[in-house]
């Protein structure tokens, strides 16, 4: 006896449809009764008989399935057995008696008899990859079904992302997809992916050969829900508080009692629970279950204590993990990220509570999970939903929430509005007498010297800071915080060289950087440090050990599922080694992947060169080329992005010649050269030149791109080698 088993609309029976055909030439009957009209425990084994070609209907029904199954080898498919498992113990029975009858049984639940071998029915795979989709088993049935309604409709490079979307907004459930694709009859891709915020409300279908049960998403999950006991309800709607995967002690401290799990464990018994494959227990509702057990939640007398109750569960585990990163040298910020769909929903409810205590505390330590999965960008509006709302009393709660709203609006571009928060910051620490946070607001003003070209005076910033903290540190233990400090200070140090030209000090100071980041436990601005080395070393032309470290720091980014690092990898490493090679295709794609907002605005060097090789990207594809391979890269998934990188990495392994050709300069840009020739940073050409810092130093940035150069040092030498032959 097998015994298929999951959620409504999993696809069981097609599953047992399908098993029995296959299999229908082993057998010398094989029977298919549906049970879902039943609702009478004692009606099965005449359900059953009453479909055998049996002679003798005088029989007993259990007598005339044994007389029938000994004669002939049958297997009977046993359809909806649910409602009926008090009926189970028959089954057992019947099977005990003969050798010759095999089972095949679908339930929401397993119906515990000794021979039964569960086979749990889970959702279709989902594409890891934008260019597996094709393969994957939910994108094709989605596109069978929808070919059925639409035979024109055919999986390509337009509608790829989208159908993947679709298929994981449904999660890969069988009914969602086949339901799905019958409303393209009414809605175009794009519209009904936007209405898909409600499935259960959407996804419905007049299948004439269908049960009720099975026209409509909604119907599917009603039926399995007026199916549970009124203890099993409560249990079911208090899950729907949790986004995403929960654990047992979660759902425990939000329930208000470890009473909860037996209901729990009833649940995954009847499938509306499902167990991760993961190392630690943890369960999830899929998303049509989910919806429907939101819309109870939503009139249940408990559900303010429960969402606050997680709310307050939450915001203590991030809090627990903030003081630990904090201050021991252990990262384990990547275990987090199947908790940040809890810790954001229960950020959320504080903010539309106007709990402003909580969401201040809240915003105080989730930028500790923001910046390595990459989700700054996205949270600016939390961020701003939280200071619109009155400033606590507690000045360091304050303090935090403040330095993590300046990294959210420098992953915006808004440096006006970082400039001015920093200041602010800097004013509160100086309240605080918080030392390490005034020298790391201190640190974080420097692109602005960089910005206005006085790299000198931000060169002198880093030297400070550093001086200071020995002072303060001595040979004396240090705290994590400390350790960080000198870090980033070297980090900073490394930059405001490579603005400075002097590429070798600064992968010096980017090599001790890593050295101290690791000492402090920091895995993210480890390799952080290790993508700016990885750069450096392109522009020190050492190529080989530049792809290698970067190919790195790419690998271990995605395998701990920082994304947010794995595109830093790409802006400040990758992007600028496919430039080299000539690869404009994977600079097009690897920019559109991280498609940062600051791209345009952003003062580095390496930002001003990113802009440089995209502009030199168009113009080597033409427009519709890159616009082509732009498409493609908003498309890639980060395992895409990786397979990508390894591509490149295994390309011509020296870089492309440079241009020695100064002939379509402008005279402007041979103005500029000239001053960099002579030495003048970006701020003292344009004071000579009546132009801004900052169209001085895209002066320079074109002059690098039209040169093949690297850096000012370059620059200045090409310059020397084009006068000589004149001087001569």
């Amino acid at each position: 006896m097998i015994t298929l088993r999951g959620p409504g609309g999993i696809g069981k029976t097609a599953l047992a449809l399908h098993l029995a055909h296959a299999v229908r030439g082993e057998y010398d009957h094989v029977q298919v009764v549906d049970l879902t009209h039943l609702r009478d425990p004692a009606e099965v084994l005449g359900a059953v008989a009453a479909t055998l070609p049996a002679h003798d209907r005088s029989l007993p029904p259990g007598r005339l399935i044994l007389d029938f199954t000994g004669q002939h080898r049958t297997l009977l498919v046993l359809d909806n057995f649910e409602q009926l498992l008090p009926a189970a113990s028959h089954l057992g029975d019947l099977l005990s008696e003969t050798a010759t009858l095999q089972l095949v049984v679908t339930s929401r639940s397993a119906l515990h008899l000794h021979d039964e071998r569960e086979y749990p029915v889970g959702p279709l795979a989902l594409p890891e990859r934008a260019q597996h989709a094709a393969s994957s088993p939910a994108v094709q049935l989605f596109v069978a079904r929808a070919q059925a309604t639409s035979p024109a409709f055919e999986l390509n490079a337009l509608n790829t992302a989208q159908v993947i979307r679709l298929c994981g907004v449904l999660e890969g459930v069988p009914l969602a997809l086949e339901l799905a694709a019958a409303r393209l009859r009414t809605y175009a891709l794009p519209d009904l992916l936007a209405r898909l915020e409600r499935p259960l409300e959407v996804l419905r279908a007049d299948f004439r050969d269908r049960p009720e049960r099975l026209r409509s998403l909604r119907a599917a999950v009603q039926w399995s829900y007026d199916l549970l006991s009124e203890d099993d309800r409560a249990v079911f709607e208090c899950c729907a508080v949790f986004e995403g995967s929960f654990t047992p002690e979660a759902l425990t401290e939000v329930w208000g009692s470890p009473d909860v799990l037996d209901g729990a464990e009833s649940l995954l018994e009847q499938s509306f629970l499902q167990r991760l494959d993961t190392p630690d227990t943890r369960w999830r509702m899929l998303q049509p279950l989910r919806e429907l057990a939101a819309e109870h939640l939503d009139g249940h007398p408990q559900a303010p204590l429960w969402r606050e109750r997680h709310a307050l569960y939450f915001l203590k585990m991030t809090e627990e993990l903030f003081l630990r990163w904090e201050h021991t040298n252990t990262d384990d910020r990547a275990a987090y990220l199947p908790h940040y769909p809890n810790v954001r929903a229960g950020m959320v409810w504080v903010i539309e509570q106007g709990r402003a205590d909580l969401a201040y505390r809240y915003l105080g330590v989730v930028g500790a999970l923001w910046a390595p999965f990459g989700l700054f960008v996205q949270e600016v509006p939390l961020v701003e939903r939280v200071l619109a709302l009155p400033a606590p009393a507690d000045r360091r709660v304050l303090l935090r929430a403040l330095e993590v709203s300046v990294d959210s609006l420098n992953s915006v571009g808004q440096y006006q509005a970082r400039n001015a928060r920093l200041r602010e910051v800097l004013a509160l620490c100086r309240e605080l007498g918080d030392v390490e946070s005034a020298a790391w607001a201190s640190l974080n003003l420097i692109p602005v010297a960089w910005e206005e070209g006085r790299g000198e005076e931000a060169w002198e910033t880093v030297q400070r800071v550093l001086r200071e903290y020995r002072e303060r540190v001595g040979d004396g233990p240090q705290t994590r915080k400390q350790r960080m400090l000198r870090a980033s200070a070297h980090l900073h140090g490394a930059l405001t060289l490579l603005e400075l030209g002097r590429h070798a000090e600064a992968l010096e100071y980017a090599t001790l950087a890593r050295q101290y980041f690791r000492e402090a436990g920091n895995a993210m601005f480890d390799l952080e440090s290790g993508t700016v080395m990885g750069m450096l070393m392109l522009h020190l032309h050492r190529l080989p050990e530049a792809r290698t470290l970067l190919l790195a720091c790419l690998h271990d980014a995605a395998d701990k599922g920082f994304r947010g690092v794995a595109e830093e990898v790409l802006r400040w490493g990758l992007i600028f080694l496919a430039a080299r090679l000539q690869d404009w295709n994977a600079v097009a794609q690897f920019t559109a992947f991280v498609n940062d907002p600051a791209f345009e605005y952003a003062p580095s060097v390496p930002d001003r060169q990113l802009r440089h090789d995209i502009a030199q990207a168009r113009e080597a594809l033409g427009e519709a080329g890159f616009r082509d391979a732009w498409e493609a890269g908003t498309h890639l998934r980060l395992p895409d992005v990786v397979e990508l990188a390894e591509r490149l990495a295994r390309g011509p392994r020296h870089p492309p010649q440079r241009s020695a050709s100064g002939a379509d300069l402008t005279p402007r840009e041979r103005e500029v050269l000239a001053l960099v020739s002579q030495g003048h940073p970006d701020r003292r050409i344009a004071r000579l030149l009546g132009i801004s810092p900052g169209t001085a130093s895209k002066h320079v940035g074109n002059l690098l791109g039209k040169l093949g150069l690297r850096n000012r040092v370059e620059l200045t030498r090409w310059a020397i080698e084009q006068a000589e032959p004149d001087s001569a």
